[in-house]
């Protein structure tokens, strides 16, 4: 991989690593919960498709949604910045 390749790459993730974080916590969230993606929707009241749309990465979340889903997990949303 040459110097250029390398630099777009260490880019492109920059620009997702946010994205990947958010997936990850949520899917660690849930397994810590003992929850399937179907007992998370039915207790947050966001369709299973949409959890799985957002852990899978092919939909970013908004915040609303996020503290929808730690409250159904008896967690809270913490956002820092550091």
């Amino acid at each position: 991989m040459n110097i250029l390749s390398k630099r777009y790459a260490k880019k492109e993730w920059e620009a997702l690593e946010l994205e990947y974080q958010i997936q990850a916590e949520l899917i660690r969230a849930r397994m810590d919960s003992n929850m399937t993606q179907a007992e998370l929707a039915e207790k947050s009241g966001i369709r299973q498709s949409n959890i799985s749309r957002i852990e899978n990465g092919n939909a970013l979340p908004r915040l609303d949604t996020l503290s929808l889903l730690a409250k159904a997990m008896g967690k809270q949303l913490k956002i820092s910045l550091i």
